[in-house]
């Protein structure tokens, strides 16, 4: 394995040459001074950095001018300065096969220094930027990570992340119920810090438990603050300090109660703020107020979460019974509206089948009661007038009862909806809107359809009004 080589090369460059060593997340630093020693090693360590495609990551110095590998073995002499540079960030960018970033640290000691620093809030963080991301340090004695990290040693490089079947929040899901008030970008991704095993747990450092711990105490508090605050909201309103000075042990054990409790409630859209309010009432009187949040809640979270559930289950009995009534109401308000398309249908057609009658009544008796005259009647033009006078009226009747219909059915919808929206208490608006499109919008759809068959029987009589005379004229040749 490449990295195994490349460890096995440092190991014996450090043995061979005695250099100095320099390490962070982005570079590895060798330097010493040359005494005669076997300048193959370097050489050895420049084909692996080629083979693995990688060789831009290596640079060579001699004083202050750095060398292409052969020159710098070519041109180093007794008692000159060297210098090896490993820049990390070009293994870091190259995604390796399985689809993962890999990182490396040789000494433990300046991983742990670099992981004590880092902090999960910056965007900057590398776990923000690169995931999943495999870390590899040297002669580590253990292995632990989560869905987006793996640290392990180069024995256990072929281990894999954790694969859970459990959906944590996104940073938006967080930010719709944290207030963030910060004059730095403040992120919140769960899942790129998150611990969830480890082996053996008291071998895990620190600073990773307390990154992932602080990570998802942020989903439980209502806002965030610089400076290290948070202010929770319960029975009374506390402001308190997230973690503090104290290099306080974090364990697996309290980490995973924290996932449990980001879990209930950020589980479920519907509800979120309720279920973290009932979490917060309890921890807000338990407390210790003298300690910081990341202290104190180990000792009041299991509690506090199991009677929020209990409580939250008691809620969620009695809203059940008030959202069925809420539910009845809402469908006799739906049938009410349902009604009124119906209403305004059979309204335009007794109107249509009224008004023909009524013309046919009046053509027939006053106009067609002398038949001997009828020709009379067209010469004159007089009948045709006539009939332009109903074909007029029977568009004007069309489109005035439109506009009162359309006026009103609007109105009225308008009304319905504010007055669900401010009464509504126990139904979602997704519910609302899908027993609205269930039953109003389909009876809506089919009055439509009717009504403007309804209204184009208007346009074809007053057609048929406009054009008597042609037609009659026709008929009678």
């Amino acid at each position: 394995m490449m990295l195994t080589r490349i460890f096995d090369i440092l190991d014996k460059i450090k043995n061979s040459f005695q250099p100095t060593w320099t390490e962070n997340w982005g570079y590895l630093t060798i330097s010493g001074k040359y005494g005669n020693e076997n300048k193959s090693l370097f050489n050895e360590l420049n084909n692996i950095f080629t083979i693995s495609d990688i060789q831009s990551a290596l640079t060579f110095f001699i004083g202050s001018n750095s060398y292409s590998a052969n020159d710098f073995i070519n041109d180093l002499q007794n008692n000159d300065s060297w210098r090896l540079n490993i820049n990390k960030e070009v293994l870091i960018r190259k995604e390796q096969e399985g689809g993962f970033h890999l990182n490396f640290f040789y000494l433990q000691e300046e991983f742990s220094k670099w992981s004590s620093k880092a902090n999960p809030f910056e965007e900057a963080h590398p776990f923000n930027t690169y995931s999943p991301i495999k870390i590899v340090v040297k002669d580590i004695k253990c292995f632990w990570g989560g869905p987006n990290i793996f640290i392990c040693n180069q024995n256990n490089l072929d281990s894999t992340f954790a694969v859970s079947n459990t959906k944590y929040p996104t940073s938006r899901d967080i930010l719709d119920i944290v207030h963030v008030i910060s004059e730095k970008p403040f992120c919140i991704h769960l899942e790129k810090h998150l611990i969830t095993f480890g082996e053996p747990e008291k071998l895990i450092p620190n600073d990773f438990l307390k990154n992932s711990a602080k990570i998802l105490l942020c989903c439980l508090v209502n806002e965030v603050q610089k400076d290290d605050k948070v202010i929770l909201r319960g029975v009374r309103r506390l402001d308190m300090v997230l973690c503090g000075t104290e290099n306080t042990p974090i364990n697996l054990k309290f980490n995973n109660e924290l996932m449990d409790a980001v879990h209930w409630i950020y589980g479920e859209k519907e509800r979120r703020d309720l279920r973290l309010k009932l979490l917060l009432e309890r921890i807000t009187l338990d407390i210790d107020l003298s300690k910081p949040l990341l202290v104190g809640l180990p000792h009041v979270l299991e509690s506090s979460l199991q009677q929020a559930k209990e409580r939250y289950s008691y809620i969620v009995y009695e809203r059940k019974d008030s959202y069925q009534k809420e539910l009845k109401d809402l469908l006799k308000d739906l049938k009410s509206l349902s009604d009124l398309y119906s209403n305004k249908v059979r309204s335009l057609l007794s109107n249509l089948l009224r008004d023909v009658l009524a013309a046919f009544i009046l053509v027939g008796i006053t106009l067609f009661s002398k038949a001997t005259e009828i020709s009379k009647l067209f010469e004159n033009k007089l009948i045709q007038y006539v009939f332009i006078a109903f074909g007029g009226y029977f568009i004007i009747s069309a489109i005035f009862q439109m506009i009162t219909d359309f006026y009103d059915i609007r109105r009225s919808s308008k009304e319905f909806d504010y007055w669900k929206n401010v009464s509504r208490e126990y139904m979602s608006q997704k519910d609302f809107e899908t027993h609205k499109s269930k039953t109003l919008n389909k009876r809506a759809r089919g009055s439509i359809i009717i009504y403007l068959i309804i209204v184009a029987c208007y346009i074809a009589i007053a057609f048929v009004c406009f054009n008597f005379p042609c037609i009659w004229n026709k008929i009678v040749n």
